[in-house]
């Protein structure tokens, strides 16, 4: 099951960095045209920005699976394991309730413009809403998920609240050579 999901989450990723090439390649085209040819295409202006919110609504599915959105650790890392569990749950919860927010609205929004289409692609606003669905189940799924881990896994609530970014293994993994390297030269100058 790990694997497939993996997998899963993998495409996912795979999909939001094709949406982000499709989404700069339809903005330079455009620049080009205007600048060099005075005139643009006005579907690809179009184009980018549903790109950008698909992007950005794929990209957060992505970001809750990892732990990688942004939040505030400001509380979490002055009280104890057991607080830290409530307070890791009761987020989640939130996020859940949320997420139904998100999938009520979606689906309102589905219902209001059955018929309505984009002005320049005529894509029909149904399918632009349909990604606050995917979103909101997704979204929801992981938040579920992240509750019955931190339950299971009550001993390591620690680690799986801690809110890490690249940045932070990157400076880590730096600082660790830095030091690596002057015990080097200490040596060095020993012998």
């Amino acid at each position: 099951m790990e694997k497939i999901l993996n997998r899963l989450f993998n495409a996912i990723d795979i999909f939001t960095g094709i949406l982000t090439a499709l989404m700069v390649g339809f903005v330079f085209l455009n620049v080009v045209l205007r600048v060099a040819f005075n005139s643009g295409l006005t579907w690809s202006e179009e184009l980018a920005r549903y790109l950008f919110v698909f992007m950005t609504y794929i990209g957060a599915i992505s970001a809750m699976r990892s732990n990688a959105h942004i939040g505030v650790d400001m509380l979490l890392i002055r009280v104890g394991n057991k607080a830290k569990l409530i307070l890791y749950i009761a987020t989640q919860v939130i996020i859940v309730g949320l997420m139904g927010l998100l999938l009520h609205g979606s689906f309102s929004m589905i219902s209001a413009t059955t018929t309505q289409t984009t002005a320049a692609l005529s894509i029909p606003f149904p399918v632009l809403y349909s990604v606050g669905i995917l979103t909101g189940i997704f979204i929801g799924i992981i938040a579920c998920g992240n509750v019955f881990n931190a339950i299971k896994n009550k001993e390591n609530i620690a680690e799986i609240v801690q809110m890490t970014s690249e940045e932070d293994d990157i400076l880590e993994e730096a600082e660790s050579n830095a030091k690596q390297h002057l015990k080097d030269l200490e040596e060095e100058d020993t012998l």
